[in-house]
């Protein structure tokens, strides 16, 4: 339980939550994995009775979209390896989930599934949670921000003195917002790209390497093939270790805030 509500994934078997082998377990499992994924502000706008605010919010909208679009996607691909819409089911919405959120749970080892289930899982290690909640990953409130500055940007190179405002929720974004998202971006896939280089020296295959920082970036757990839910990162050097704990920092710190410790100017004194 305390494993869901930090959506940290830790258990006490090796084999996981698979262990227990429980339909029922897996089930409670990924409701309240999926509820933790939510931006905690909404679940104080319920108790006070600000059902409006719930009602009208985006990304939540997007966030059960998402997870309702990966499911059905995962269960068709997978279906001549369970033949049974139950248990294509079950092990699709749990995988869904916990990668989503960041848990780390595994009822399956999804190495075995199709490429196109995989690619998929990869995704959700990017986008992540919602914003306030407990998930990792680059969370969808970033992801909507940019999806609405991409027809902006298309439109002011057609028409250079045009004003038009990104709104999210009925509420007019800010320049700052917008450039701070920007930047996040930016160094987001530097650190991803930088750190898959950095750990290249040990001589895994990319989809090892890449999925290894995807998933530390990403505070998911698992990753793909050499780090999928079924192994672990032993085998990495001890350089590695170190880089890939770095990026387990900076994605769990939201990037700025380690970044700033290596700025000369905050360690200057005035």
């Amino acid at each position: 339980a305390m494993g869901i509500a930090g959506t940290g994934g830790f258990g006490i078997k090796n084999d996981g939550v698979s262990y227990y082998n429980s339909p029922y377990l897996e089930g409670v499992i990924t409701v309240t994995m999926i509820l933790f994924g939510v931006n905690f502000t909404l679940y104080y706008h319920l108790l006070i009775r600000r059902f409006r605010e719930v009602r009208k919010n985006t990304e939540l909208r997007v966030y059960f979209c998402i997870i309702a679009a990966a499911t059905g996607l995962i269960m068709l691909n997978i279906q001549p390896i369970y033949h049974s819409v139950g248990k294509c089911f079950r092990y699709a919405v749990f995988q869904v989930a916990s990668i989503m959120t960041s848990t780390g749970f595994a009822t399956a080892d999804y190495n075995n599934w199709p490429l196109f289930s995989q690619m998929i899982l990869l995704l959700l290690m990017f986008i992540g949670a919602c914003a306030g909640s407990t998930g990792g990953g680059f969370k969808i409130s970033r992801l909507l921000i940019l999806c609405k500055a991409i027809p902006k940007q298309l439109s002011l190179v057609i028409h250079p003195r045009e004003v038009k405002v990104i709104r999210m929720d009925g509420k007019p974004i800010d320049h700052n917002t917008l450039r701070s998202t920007n930047v996040y971006l930016a160094i987001y896939f530097f650190i991803l790209l930088v750190s898959t280089l950095l750990i290249s020296v040990d001589n895994f295959n990319l989809t090892t390497n890449f999925t290894a920082v995807a998933s530390t970036l990403n505070n998911i757990g698992p990753g793909l093939d050499g780090v999928g839910p079924t192994r672990n990162f032993g085998m990495y050097s001890d350089f590695s270790k170190f880089v890939l704990m770095f990026d387990m920092l900076a994605g769990r710190l939201e990037l700025y805030p380690l970044l700033i410790l290596f700025m000369p100017s905050l360690w200057r004194r005035k």
